[in-house]
């Protein structure tokens, strides 16, 4: 079995939540970790989470943490918002700013895409001889490829894009991860 990096998006309040495993419920202090707590849910539904994107073929373990730690981290926008758009923010009633904080989505696969885009800088930078493993990312909604190279951000070349089948939106029903499962 492949080792992967796994990001799950909440289907009500747009959160990200970044594993290595293919389950949320695999993990569950990550919810404590990567949510601020006054934003975080009451209990971990599975069935509420559906997998974004998942990335898979590290090299090794070390490969695959080195990654979960980058990608983990809060990210920021594709573009900063204009100081229009920041105005009519502050004028939005709280709930409308309080679930527009909670949208992780754009910020968290800009953080992949940058992730990725480190490894790349550090690996040419170290003048390593050692080729770099093809990382499949497999999206849910495969538009996310074009927005983030039409905000500047280019993916190395080492990363090759695919599609996530999903069975009842959250079983994710490709080959290449269920490999090795029972």
């Amino acid at each position: 079995m492949s080792l992967g990096v796994y990001l799950y998006r909440h289907i009500r309040t747009k959160q990200v939540l970044v594993s290595t495993e293919q389950s949320v419920l695999a993990r569950p202090h990550l919810l404590k970790s990567q949510i601020k707590p006054n934003q975080r849910p009451a209990r971990i539904r599975p069935d509420h989470w559906t997998p974004l994107v998942a990335a898979l073929g590290f090299k090794d373990k070390r490969a695959q943490e080195n990654a979960f730690m980058l990608a983990s981290m809060a990210g920021h926008p594709l573009v900063a918002q204009s100081a229009q758009a920041q105005r009519e923010t502050v004028l939005k009633p709280n709930k409308e700013k309080r679930l527009a904080d909670m949208d992780m989505v754009e910020r968290q696969v800009a953080q992949l895409a940058r992730t990725f885009m480190y490894m790349d800088a550090v690996k040419s930078n170290t003048g390593e001889g050692e080729e770099q493993a093809d990382i499949n990312l497999l999206w849910e909604d495969s538009s996310w490829v074009a927005r983030i190279e039409e905000a500047g951000l280019q993916w190395p070349r080492w990363v090759v894009h695919g599609h996530l089948d999903l069975k009842r939106g959250n079983i994710i029903m490709n080959p290449e991860v269920r490999q090795g499962q029972p």
